[in-house]
């Protein structure tokens, strides 16, 4: 018990600056100890609008438990969906970041997807999915007057904000008769759209 007493005696400043160290490790540790936070599914790499997801397109971030955002989707319920806009990587994959499954759910049961070929420059600045618009059919000789093929019609897929096209692919839904309707004109005539209210 003497040899304990002696050693502790004699080492004393260095047992005690060693405690110190240990308890200050312990003090840091704890207050720089990251909370472990929760899986987000996000997008892997940018995604141009229209694109379906495979597993490559996703993987998995930690956010914050309070920055998760509502309606997140997993893996088994985002691959083979078909993105809504274009996405940057990192986003967040959630319900309304991509179309719904089947029959267009949501929609009028005689609602169809609808592409149609727009020249980047008719109509599409500052559009974004879920505006709704009217499609015009102009005549590209310019021999007839332009006319509103389709009213308040719901974008539902953009292409990318950047491109290197001029003529591009938007999807809207529509009903059949209409959809008929726009494949006629397109023979003759190019679209350009208008935001409708």
């Amino acid at each position: 018990m003497d040899r304990i007493h002696r050693f502790v005696f004699e080492h004393r400043r260095l047992l005690a600056a060693v405690l110190t160290g240990l308890a200050v490790l312990t003090a840091l540790s704890a207050l720089t100890r990251d909370d472990p936070g929760v899986p987000v599914l996000v997008a892997r790499h940018d995604l141009r609008s229209g694109h379906v997801l495979a597993a490559s397109d996703l993987r998995t971030a930690t956010m914050p438990p309070g920055s998760r955002p509502s309606h997140a989707l997993d893996r088994a319920a985002a691959v083979g969906r078909r993105v809504a806009g274009p996405m940057r990587a990192g986003e967040a994959i959630t319900d309304r970041r991509v179309l719904q499954d089947g029959a267009l759910s949501g929609y009028a049961a005689d609602a169809v997807l609808t592409t149609i070929r727009v020249d980047r420059a008719d109509g599409l600045t500052g559009l974004r999915v879920g505006d709704r618009v009217d499609v015009v059919a102009v005549d590209p000789d310019g021999e007839s007057r332009a006319e509103v093929v389709a009213r308040s019609v719901e974008v539902v897929t953009l292409p990318p904000a950047a491109g290197d096209t001029e003529v591009v692919a938007v999807g809207i839904v529509t009903t059949e008769k209409t959809a008929l309707d726009l494949a006629t004109v397109a023979l003759e005539a190019r679209f350009s759209v208008i935001t409708s209210s």
